[in-house]
């Protein structure tokens, strides 16, 4: 399969909505809402977005909107996935986290993301591999998966992955996790993508949860769903 054919471009001309300039010196500031994370500054929004895809506007459709207000009295909001905020965060140094008014520090960040959401250490070490893979990392939740993946981003060609991301140290076992991944896959099928399945292993005995610095101690185990086809498998003599 050609990589013409792989990534699949979207019909149309597409430029940059806006050309890529360097992030700021000063720090981008976003506020934990208790699901995500809030950009309310209208350029910091746009950078954010220009500069690799990040963030999803509250109103609009997936593109953040970029002027100070959509209505005449309703401000536009970007929303971070509490993954891609730990990243900006952590790996590229970017942004501030603001929690009850306070600023918290990195090892602060990593105990409330922590304790706001199911799984987000294997998660997370999925976002990041993808991410310093040069993938634009989205939300996979209108598809039933965790993440989709994009080769430079929505505005340029359609997702290529689905990404299904496993709790630490397990395999899939139980009648419903298969369930779950046979919808999981013919959904992906259906729109044209293929299905990734990611498991984070330990390699070492106790490390200290409490702290991004664990995240070292994990390997990522990555694997390609596909379903078998008696019929396409067939050997002729």
């Amino acid at each position: 399969m050609s990589n013409e054919n792989f990534f699949k471009r979207k019909r149309g001309f597409h430029n940059l909505i806006y050309s890529p300039t360097p992030f700021p010196k000063n720090f981008i500031v976003g506020s934990f809402n208790g699901d995500s994370i809030v950009i309310e500054d209208m350029q910091q929004k746009q950078l954010l977005y220009s500069n690799g895809g990040y963030g999803k506007g509250n109103l609009s459709r997936s593109v953040p909107n970029f002027k100070s207000c959509i209505y005449s009295d309703v401000d536009e909001t970007s929303n971070l996935m509490l993954e891609e905020a730990f990243f900006l965060s952590y790996v590229v140094g970017c942004l501030q986290v603001k929690f009850q008014g306070i600023f918290l520090n990195l090892d602060e960040i990593w105990k409330l993301f922590k304790k706001s959401t199911n799984n987000f250490l294997p998660r997370y070490l999925s976002y990041q591999h993808f991410r310093m893979a040069g993938w634009v990392v989205r939300s996979g939740i209108k598809f039933g998966t965790d993440f989709i993946l994009y080769k430079q981003g929505p505005e340029f060609h359609h997702a290529t992955y689905s990404v299904l991301v496993g709790n630490l140290n397990t395999v899939i076992e139980t009648t419903d996790s298969w369930v779950q991944l046979a919808t999981a896959n013919r959904i992906t099928e259906s729109v044209s993508k293929e299905l990734l399945l990611c498991n984070a292993v330990l390699i070492q005995a106790e490390p200290d949860f409490s702290s991004p610095a664990c995240i070292e101690q994990f390997l990522l185990n990555v694997v390609v769903l596909k379903r078998w086809v008696p019929a396409l498998e067939r050997v002729i003599d």
